[in-house]
């Protein structure tokens, strides 16, 4: 009886040691904050990821409470960060060019949304690009993405944006596709769904943005710098939320495509295409574009005047998450 009232003693002793190696492990790399506000550009199929990672509770399971923002557009969203109403960004990396050089302390530190997910309808008879010569072509608004994307396509088409088209504010894809109904204009870039619609309408595809580059970062992470250096737990905590989030996109198309109708509002028929097309772009390396898809990024920044010349990677980008991913990926 002694012998084993012994045993059972020095068993709780190891086991009291264990838990207390534990808590010491879990405290040196102890979350700096467990609320996060994560502010995303648009309510898009491109975040799937982040659906999947907040329904799913890959959040919760690091020990984060995570609210994610929608805002209308990268410009507001940045703003946003900068006033400090959201702690992590995820937009387009022409909203971090823009406020860095207007004086703001922003990095990029992580990629893996590499889609190129755009396309460009126009009315018949108009069958491709130099077709649409003098034509009048409808972006969102002018200095977004989509303008940028458009001068950017219809310059590798061998045109000038400036004197061969007409480039107009059309508003969002609905008012756009409208507009083209109506003969307001002649032509459009389109996304998920909108593509989609527009091909059934009988308008002619001109160009899509993946016959132009491989790959595109159209979405990065970013934040203030001084966040960066004060919650590198915090972010690492999150980046693995997301991970998990892409590998799931990757790996169950039913639950990806139920997340794309209930969260982006697609058709479930059009869901099922927008996944097809996007499954490729996420990547859990972080990394983002290709030498050639940073180029065209980069080409269309000086187009539309965020960017004078190519940016070094050091004055965008913060690399100490995505070199070292293999250490902390996996942590739990």
């Amino acid at each position: 009886m002694l012998r084993e009232l012994t045993r059972r003693a020095a068993l709780a002793l190891a086991a009291a040691g264990f838990s207390t190696m534990v808590v010491g492990a879990s405290s040196a790399a102890a979350l700096e904050a467990t609320d996060v506000k994560i502010g995303i550009s648009i309510n898009d199929s491109t975040f799937l990821p982040l659906y999947l990672a907040e329904e799913e509770g890959y959040f919760s399971d690091e020990g984060l409470n995570v609210e994610v923002v929608v805002f209308r557009g990268g410009s507001d969203l940045t703003r946003a960060l900068v006033a400090e109403a959201v702690n992590i960004a995820i937009a387009a990396p022409t909203s971090v060019l823009s406020a860095i050089t207007a004086g703001q302390d922003l990095k990029v530190f992580f990629g893996g949304f590499n889609h190129t997910p755009f396309y460009w309808y126009a009315v018949p008879p108009i069958a491709s690009v130099e077709d649409a010569k003098g034509k009048r072509f409808a972006i969102t608004r002018f200095g977004s993405s989509t303008d940028a994307l458009t001068r950017y396509m219809l310059t590798n088409a061998g045109l000038d944006p400036d004197a061969d088209v007409q480039i107009v504010q059309g508003g969002n894809s609905p008012e756009r596709l409208t507009a083209m109904e109506t003969g307001q204009i002649d032509a459009t870039i389109t996304s998920y769904p909108f593509n989609f619609l527009a091909e059934e309408r009988g308008y002619n595809l001109i160009a899509s943005q993946r016959d132009a580059m491989p790959d595109f970062p159209i979405q990065s992470v970013y934040a203030a710098q001084s966040y960066i250096d004060g919650h590198p737990e915090t972010i690492k905590a999150m980046l693995r939320g997301l991970i998990r989030g892409m590998k799931l996109a990757k790996s169950d198309k039913e639950r990806a495509i139920k997340a794309l109708v209930d969260r982006v509002g697609l058709d479930e028929r059009y869901a099922q295409m927008a996944y097809d097309d996007l499954i490729t772009g996420w990547n859990e390396d972080g990394l983002l574009a290709s030498e050639e898809g940073l180029k065209a990024f980069f080409d269309m920044a000086i187009a539309v005047g965020d960017a004078a010349e190519p940016w070094p990677l050091e004055r965008f980008w913060d690399d100490r998450f995505v070199s070292t991913i293999d250490e902390w990926r996996d942590a739990q």
